[in-house]
């Protein structure tokens, strides 16, 4: 009788343990106290995947933002307002980007931990430049922290490797507070992660040992990517991809294509706009990036994917 109720609790002890553990994709088993589920919520797909890169074996990160809409000024459905409200833990980029968030964020309980990557120590942020960006109104940019200028940055970091190594760090730090017991997990993935990182920079690194080629921009999106490369865009045809350039600008950037003969335009709306259109012959290489990765399938994969996108249609510019 005894011996019988001993095998009885124990098969009770194993089938709630198994409930409370998950598997590593290595197979050790990760506890999760409770059964708890972590509700870990991410803006946008570049974030999204970096994050899902660390919580790899774990819990599934969510994607807010997953329509074409505006990520300037998106209008959450009631759905998507109610996975913050019952979240964890939310990462953001910051105001300069998601600029619906702060009122949205400041409406949420105090039980979601919201992490501003922007603010992680050690991101190379960088001023929006002039559209004139051959001209010699640019300041010098680099470097900067977001308490030193406000608002008046390039909040495309993710675009930047090295930045996206210092947000994978963020997260992974961020994450173990409130998962202590997976800390090991998102130590080990971000470890792999960082290796294929630098992997890729170093393979883009190797595409363009030449920054002897011309280009323009539809809109300053991409210069994290550029930087680091030393590449730069002769200029920009619109300071704001939301609104057309004035004539004066778009006959200065006509007689810049003329002089310089620039055959290679590089745009992130979804179609070229036809005012920049009509700037450009025909036979104009147009390359479309998109500096979100909208058209990639959500997850880890999807960091890498943009970064290939970048760099091949870099490469359609080069000569």
């Amino acid at each position: 009788m005894i011996l019988r109720c001993c095998v009885t609790l124990l098969i009770i002890f194993t089938s709630a343990f198994a409930q409370a553990t998950e598997l590593t994709p290595s197979g050790h088993a990760i506890q999760q106290p409770g059964g708890h589920k972590l509700t870990v919520v991410a803006t946008i797909r570049p974030v999204h995947s970096l994050l899902s890169s660390i919580m790899q074996g774990s819990d599934e990160p969510v994607l807010l933002l997953d329509q074409t809409q505006s990520v300037h000024h998106y209008s959450l459905r009631p759905s998507q307002r109610s996975t913050l409200t019952h979240a964890d833990m939310l990462f953001w980029v910051g105001e300069a980007l998601e600029g619906f968030m702060p009122r949205i964020i400041n409406s949420l309980p105090k039980t979601v931990q919201v992490v501003e990557l922007i603010e992680s120590k050690g991101l190379s942020l960088l001023e929006p430049r002039s559209s004139e960006l051959s001209g010699t109104e640019q300041h010098d940019h680099h470097g900067h922290s977001h308490h030193d200028h406000g608002d008046n940055l390039d909040p495309h970091i993710w675009l930047s490797i090295d930045n996206a190594l210092i947000m994978a760090e963020k997260m992974a730090q961020s994450l173990a507070l409130i998962a202590p017991h997976n800390k090991p997990l998102y130590d080990a993935n971000l470890q792999q992660l960082r290796s294929a990182l630098l992997q890729e920079k170093a393979r883009i690194g190797q595409l363009f040992k030449t920054q002897d080629f011309s280009y323009l921009v539809y809109h300053d999106a991409f210069q994290y990517f550029e930087e680091p490369l030393q590449l730069k865009p002769l200029a920009a045809i619109s300071n704001d991809e939301e609104q057309a350039p004035g004539i004066k600008h778009l006959n200065k950037i006509s007689q810049l294509i003329s002089t310089h003969k620039i055959s290679c335009v590089i745009y992130n709306t979804p179609t070229l706009p036809a005012v920049a259109r009509n700037l450009f012959k025909q036979d104009t290489i147009r390359v479309h990036i998109d500096p979100v990765g909208q058209r990639f399938q959500a997850g880890p994969g999807l960091y890498f994917n943009l970064l290939n996108s970048l760099s091949a249609g870099y490469q359609q510019c080069q000569p």
